[in-house]
């Protein structure tokens, strides 16, 4: 009955429009407000950005990651904004900001928060570098789309705070997740108007029976299956020992297989998000 009752609820939310919605820092909403505007420049992005001391060191960070890796190593936002391309700020934005998202002051499901941004920070990165061996896709798209891929997570788990049931039956719980989540992950993107190929991350993720036939290119769906997958490795979640042989995404991504070690280039993007 609890189940049900929370399932119904959840479901009232999303036709009434009241589902929570995380939010991305107000610093970071302003700098996304100007890289939209094609009437602002590098230099008024400089700015906004350079007010945040924290949000400054991440984009610097992730401008010498290895998704930017340049001859010179770089110190200041000017010249991190110019490596990145002003356009392709955007991604980096939402990638260095979005740990913030996943924060809680809820104590129940802290630590549930915790290895939520971990493993999405795996997924993540892992996709980053897989999106790198596929032509037409780009690794900031493919990095943020596995930072999001279970954001649907957060709001079930803001609101099964108020069914005592649930969250003591942790198993039980992760179960109504599973089922959960895609959906409204996909639904909390729309309303953030994110590029529909990472809405597509979200909403489709976990069906594993997806084929969207030879004929059509590896897609971040396909990446980011993958990557969840290998980031899952050696736990004792489901995923770690599903048939990767059934698993068509497996089959479209040449080089899937190869990437079940996390390499050094990995881990350094991981580094530049945490």
């Amino acid at each position: 009955m609890t189940t049900k009752a929370f399932v119904d609820s959840v479901k009232e939310d999303l036709l009434a429009n009241n589902i929570y919605l995380p939010t991305l820092p107000a610093l970071a909403l302003e700098a996304l407000i100007i890289i939209n505007d094609v009437d602002s420049s590098a230099s008024d992005l400089q700015r906004v950005i350079s007010r945040d001391a924290s949000l400054t060191a991440r984009l610097i960070r992730y401008a010498n990651s290895p998704l930017y890796r340049g001859m010179n190593k770089i110190a200041t936002i000017k010249p991190a904004i110019t490596r990145i391309g002003f356009q392709r700020v955007k991604n980096a934005v939402y990638a260095v900001s979005m740990k913030e998202v996943f924060r809680t002051s809820v104590k129940e499901i802290e630590r549930r928060m915790d290895r939520l941004w971990n493993h999405s920070v795996k997924v993540g990165a892992q996709a980053a570098m897989l999106a790198k061996t596929q032509p037409g896709l780009d690794p900031d798209v493919a990095l943020v789309a596995g930072l999001v891929h279970d954001i649907g997570h957060i709001p079930l788990l803001i609101k099964a705070c108020k069914y005592k049931e649930l969250i003591d039956n942790p198993e039980f719980l992760d179960k109504v997740l599973r089922k959960l989540h895609p959906h409204i992950g996909g639904s909390i993107l729309k309303l953030w108007k994110f590029d529909e190929a990472i809405i597509e991350v979200a909403a489709h993720h976990e069906d594993l029976s997806r084929d969207p036939g030879d004929d059509v290119p590896v897609d971040y769906v396909d990446i980011v299956q993958v990557a969840n997958i290998l980031a899952h490795e050696g736990t004792d979640h489901y995923m770690a020992s599903v048939d990767r042989s059934t698993i068509k995404a497996f089959a479209r991504l040449e080089h899937g297989e190869n990437g079940s070690d996390l390499d050094a280039d990995t881990k350094k993007i991981e580094d530049t998000l945490f």
